[in-house]
């Protein structure tokens, strides 16, 4: 059996018996021109191999395109779920032969097997297994394949050879509704639960290559809470004697399974290729959505001397600061293997840190981390001041040049574990805080106000005798002195 990636959720599907595509959108951008795929491809339409069953998870505009649909032949049996849409506008486009499928409704071809499997979700969808003698192939698509689904597939195919797995928990309309744009710890350790009960012998993830474009693009940054490769990366924690047969697929590649045996052949694809791998633009980032952090560098200070003094910080103080606390105040960071980024926003563009706790060599370096789960965004300005003992760390709150979130948690094949609330501190604050730099802000006001001369003394014509308090235990008495007015009548 072999698997040719067109793009998001499109794909071509060749058994021992016949050719399936799936889910074709063929043209960039879709969804009325709200999105395009991710990484960004090319397809080559007129390149299509003859097929002989279209088949459409569900009707939500990626996966079912009708400009795609329009061009295609129109002869092929076609395989939906039941949804009286679909169905009438395929019969429009002329589509003869439409079939609604059924729950788990098998199409037998040769020795081919499709059957369509079960969704949770209310909108009439599917997913698809093939199988044919090389192998068991699970399309999961967008689909909720709650635990009685995956018994039922198992009892027909008791073993799943590769799966092509949903695998992000999507916070589309959640900053609409005013509703948690934090990262979804529970779905996503329930989604890795029930990953884990599949137990494939492969997987891959599947659908969701996608982006937001124009006008809508302001929502990448909240959309999609997991990396491509945080996705593998906890699969290979939760399933870990399947940890060397992890694949991804992108845009014109293949993937071959055959019999316990698995080929990814990168670019194998005649008919689409990846252009160019652009996932940075869906880097999710609820802090900063719908308004980026910008530095406006209200002390007017020179930038460039702002990116050297910084960038020996980073390198150098703030690595050596880590290293020395390392067994203390970092205690937690490791034992959560905390992948921590920073972004520093200058007036003239950004840099981003990362340092990795859960390697032995724990430092900063100038890269970014996919598989990072703590992240901090602060101005150059602001970090310079902070540096320069300028400011106090309670002054990045009220200034809105400092911004944090996280999406710490562990994985294993027991489960998802969440951390609990207030147990890790940005390091940053660890290093500027007044723990370990204080008053910084009050000091400089101080030597300010001493400069311009601000300071008033009392007025010399006036004697102030010096009656200090009295200290009893627990209570401060004042001593009545000549200049202590009377009480007044009431």
């Amino acid at each position: 059996m072999k698997i040719h990636m067109i793009g998001h959720a499109s794909l071509l599907v060749e058994t021992q018996d016949a050719r399936v595509l799936m889910d074709p959108v063929l043209w960039d951008p879709f969804c009325e021109g709200l999105n395009e795929t991710c990484p960004k491809r090319e397809v080559f339409p007129e390149r299509l191999p003859e097929f002989d069953f279209l088949v459409i998870s569900h009707q939500h505009l990626d996966h079912f395109d009708l400009r795609s649909l329009a061009y295609l032949p129109k002869h092929v049996d076609v395989l939906i779920p039941p949804d009286p849409l679909i169905k009438s506008t395929l019969q429009e486009l002329g589509y003869r032969n439409v079939y609604a499928l059924n729950d788990f409704q098998k199409v037998k071809i040769g020795s081919t097997i499709l059957m369509p499997t079960r969704s949770e979700i209310r909108v009439p969808e599917f997913g698809m297994v093939f199988a044919d003698p090389s192998g068991v192939f699970w399309n999961t698509v967008d689909t909720y394949f709650a635990p009685p689904t995956i018994r039922t597939v198992q009892s027909h195919f008791p073993q799943i050879d590769f799966l092509l797995s949903t695998w992000h928990i999507s916070l589309e309309v959640k900053y609409q509704l005013n509703q948690s744009i934090s990262f979804p710890f529970a779905l996503y350790g329930e989604l890795l639960r029930l990953i884990q009960l599949i137990s494939p012998e492969a997987i891959a993830p599947g659908a969701q290559g996608w982006k937001y474009i124009n006008e809508a693009a302001w929502q990448n940054q909240v959309v999609f809470p997991v990396t491509r490769e945080r996705f593998c990366h906890d699969v290979a924690q939760v399933l870990p004697e399947i940890h060397d047969r992890i694949y991804v697929l992108d845009p014109g590649d293949t993937f071959t399974l055959d019999q316990g045996t698995y080929h990814l052949e990168v670019g194998g694809c005649e008919y689409a290729r990846m252009v160019e791998d652009d996932r940075d633009q869906i880097e999710f980032s609820p802090v900063n959505v719908g308004s980026a952090l910008r530095d406006a560098n209200p002390a007017n200070e020179n930038v460039a001397q702002m990116h050297q003094v910084i960038f020996q910080e980073m390198s150098v103080a703030f690595s050596e600061f880590i290293q020395e606390n390392l067994q203390t105040l970092f205690a937690s960071h490791c034992q959560w293997q905390v992948i921590y980024q920073l972004e520093v926003v200058f007036p003239d563009g950004q840099r981003t840190w990362q340092i990795d706790f859960s390697q032995a060599d724990v430092r900063a370096i100038e890269k970014r981390n996919p598989l990072a789960n703590f992240f901090t965004y602060i101005t150059a300005s602001s970090l310079y001041a902070l540096i320069q003992k300028r400011r106090d760390w309670d002054y990045l709150f009220c200034s809105g040049e400092y911004r944090q979130f996280h999406k710490v948690y562990q994985v294993s094949s027991a489960g998802l574990a969440i951390l609990p609330e207030g147990l890790l501190e940005d390091p940053l604050s660890l290093k500027y805080s007044a723990r370990y730099v204080a008053g910084g802000g009050v000091k400089a006001e101080l030597a300010k106000l001493k400069a311009q001369g601000s300071i008033v003394s009392s007025p010399t014509q006036i004697a102030e005798p010096n009656y200090p308090m009295l200290n009893l235990g627990n209570m401060l008495i004042k001593v009545k002195g000549d200049r202590l007015r009377e009480p007044v009548n009431s």
